[in-house]
């Protein structure tokens, strides 16, 4: 169940930043042949990624911390080392995700016509 839900999240996912992507490249398109050069959707797009790039360095890297803080507790009482890693790997690539996801899904939001 849990990587059924995992499968539609992601799909989602995909959806959402293709439907950002195809929201997005028209605005950035007319900024690019105005006189001006960048403009404030172009910064914007550049300064998001960068942002949800640090920031889920940190929560892997904070994510990972926390799994090597108990992983010695969690095998005196029985767990595998293995599933263990296993386990604080997954935990961090979920956390890396989490800033970037947070901000495709506003970005859906504020570009969606009508909302």
């Amino acid at each position: 169940m849990k990587s059924a839900l995992k499968t539609g999240r992601q799909t989602r996912d995909l959806q959402l930043a293709s439907m950002v992507i195809a929201m997005r490249v028209p605005m950035m398109m007319l900024e690019a042949m105005s006189e001006k050069g960048r403009g404030a959707e172009t910064h914007r797009a550049v300064s998001e990624k960068v942002a949800a790039s640090v920031d889920g360095v940190v929560s892997a890297q904070i994510s990972l911390m926390n799994s090597a803080a108990t992983f010695w507790f969690d095998v005196m009482r029985g767990r595998s080392p293995a599933s263990l890693v296993s386990e604080a790997a997954n935990k961090a690539a979920a956390a890396a995700l989490r800033p970037g996801r947070k901000t495709l899904q506003a970005n859906y939001k504020r570009l969606v016509p009508g909302s």
